[in-house]
């Protein structure tokens, strides 16, 4: 059985050096091949940021003091949604603290 086991290994070890590539090219030879590279800068395909798109933060601020802070942007919201699906649910003020509002107490 110790026999078998050294003669497999010895397959194993025979079979490998046949996978070992050819002898390889003297690195101090200026006339061996190089694989090619190729350049792929990490900013290729950059989009720049465009801030034109941004709304100024003095609008935005004033915008939500109009509409009564953030809790007022809720509300907006809510009227929309329910402008949209045509059907408004009684009991819902969306005011916070409400047993139906979204994140009211229960």
């Amino acid at each position: 059985m110790k026999h078998t086991y050294w003669l497999l290994l010895a397959a194993l070890a025979a079979g490998a050096a046949v996978a070992q590539s050819g002898a390889r090219p003297d690195p101090a030879d200026p006339n061996a091949r190089v694989p090619e590279t190729a350049y792929r800068s990490a900013f290729e395909g950059y989009r720049n940021h465009e801030l034109s798109r941004q709304t100024p933060w003095r609008d935005a601020n004033e915008a939500v003091g109009r509409v009564g802070g953030h809790v007022g942007i809720l509300r907006e919201q809510a009227a929309r949604e329910k402008d949209a699906s045509g059907k408004g649910e009684k009991g819902t003020s969306g005011q916070p603290g409400d047993k139906d509002a979204p994140g009211g107490r229960k």
